[in-house]
């Protein structure tokens, strides 16, 4: 009975020892967080600002009035387009023409010592052509307005500015003389919401 147990209990080690351990599991969780502010950036070089001058030269025609081409060399120059981009969905846009006016001349009395004009800036969203967005000289700077969607993000130029209407206060008017007459357009794009 001995040799009998002993089978027994050999049999049964034997089982134990074929059984399988119960599986442990462990789970390892590495969370991850980060975020991505809302800003503009003018591409390449992530830069915060684009322009250029554009030298009109003599802007006066033969008889003392302002030339009737401006417009048409304005827009023929170099530097006015510009590729920008913003991280948000709806970038603003505003637009500020300021008059090229003289450093020191005055004007009255048929003489005119500032030009003013019409800036406009075309813009391309991801959907397509968005504006233009103008401001005229002689009004107020332009609010800031939505833009109508995400700047093109597609390697091009997604910005471009043009002038038009350039006028003095009377078209009789002459130009009074001055060696420096300056004027600017002042684009801001913002982040918006």
């Amino acid at each position: 009975m001995n040799k009998f147990m002993l089978m027994a209990l050999g049999a049964g080690s034997m089982i134990a020892l074929a059984a399988p351990a119960a599986a442990q599991n462990v789970t390892g969780t590495v969370n991850i967080t980060g975020s991505v502010a809302g800003k503009c950036l003018v591409v390449p070089g992530s830069g915060s600002t684009f322009g250029t001058t554009v030298a009109l030269g003599e802007l006066a025609d033969a008889t003392g009035k302002l030339r009737t081409n401006i417009a048409t060399d304005f827009n023929a120059a170099a530097g006015l387009t510009a590729r920008v981009v913003c991280t948000t969905a709806a970038p603003t846009i505003s637009v500020d023409a300021d008059p090229i006016t003289a450093a020191t001349a005055t004007g009255g009395g048929g003489y005119d010592n500032s030009i003013d004009f019409t800036a406009s800036v075309a813009v391309t969203t991801t959907a397509g052509a968005a504006g233009p967005f103008t401001n005229d000289s002689a009004a107020a700077a332009g609010a800031d307005t939505l833009i109508g969607g995400r700047l093109a993000n597609n390697g091009s130029d997604n910005i471009a500015i043009s002038a038009s209407n350039f006028r003095t206060d009377t078209a009789s008017d002459l130009l009074a003389a001055d060696p420096t007459y300056t004027g600017k357009i002042t684009v801001v794009i913002k982040p918006g919401a």
